[in-house]
């Protein structure tokens, strides 16, 4: 399981739903069976499967293993991420240029963290997906945060926002 994952459009779509979401958030959780999940989330199994059918198809969802049953294969499956970003949410830019150099600013300081967690390219068998996405996130923003080159770039920032706020009276001190 990949800590990020960055969505194309098709994917996008499916992640809208929020049947989906509720799929994927499970599924981070732990390895699910189609009929264990159904019986968890009170779905028909033939709803869910077709769901998941096209959660794999997207590859939001992957098999995670086969158990042998008697005759019966029973599929296991998982979340291929814990945390799914619309590819559309790195093309959003600020229209109004007094805001534009304090969006640079935070893009580079967000890109940076984003690298440090990138890094990091699989969640560990031991460990639990949400406790360890949650750890790499927050020691990479304390890293980024803690270099003496982002102080300064934070403080920059903190006063383009801070003009921005008065030029267009957002909020009142």
């Amino acid at each position: 399981m990949k800590l990020i994952k960055f969505l194309d459009a098709e994917a996008t779509t499916l992640m809208s739903d929020s049947l989906n979401q509720t799929i994927l958030e499970n599924l981070v959780m732990s390895e699910h069976s189609i009929s264990g999940l159904s019986s968890k989330l009170n779905l028909p199994t033939l709803k869910l499967w077709r769901r998941m059918q096209k959660l794999l198809q997207a590859n939001l969802v992957e098999l995670s293993k086969t158990e042998k049953i008697g005759n019966i294969e029973k599929k296991i499956y998982r979340a291929t991420a814990t945390r799914f970003v619309p590819q559309q949410y790195f093309e959003f830019k600020p229209k109004d240029t007094d805001l534009q150099g304090a969006f640079k600013i935070y893009s580079e300081i967000q890109k940076e963290i984003l690298t440090k967690i990138l890094a990091i390219h699989e969640v560990p068998k031991n460990a639990d997906p949400i406790d360890f996405a949650l750890f790499v996130s927050m020691q990479a923003f304390a890293q980024v945060c803690g270099e003496p080159a982002t102080k300064v770039r934070l403080v920059e920032l903190e006063q383009k926002l801070e003009e921005f706020n008065i030029r267009k009276n957002l909020f009142e001190k």
